[in-house]
């Protein structure tokens, strides 16, 4: 998931995740941090503060908000309980399948 492949940094006590107090918050953070694509999904009841969208913006992402009401319980189950990491074949793929 990562380039170059490394083992992950525990995001709950990484120093450069510290000034952030939601835990939404750091995994977005994380996420901008960690990922490769150049667009973020955040599924949320509220829109991620103005700050997030700076730091995604310095990174050069972007994040696209989906209000939670917006997705059927259906469609939010399957993301919720989807893995990227359930096999090693599916992670070139995956991408196609979140959107």
């Amino acid at each position: 998931m990562i380039y170059p492949p490394r083992r992950l940094y525990d995001v709950w006590k990484d120093p450069d995740y510290s000034f952030l107090a939601r835990k939404c918050e750091i995994l977005l953070a994380a996420g901008l941090d960690y990922s490769l694509e150049k667009h973020l999904v955040y599924i949320a009841p509220k829109q991620p503060r103005s700050y997030m969208r700076t730091l995604a913006e310095r990174l050069r992402r972007q994040i696209v908000y989906l209000p939670l009401g917006s997705l059927s319980p259906s469609r939010l189950s399957k993301i919720r309980v989807f893995h990227i990491l359930s096999g090693y074949e599916k992670r070139k793929i995956a991408k196609d399948y979140i959107w």
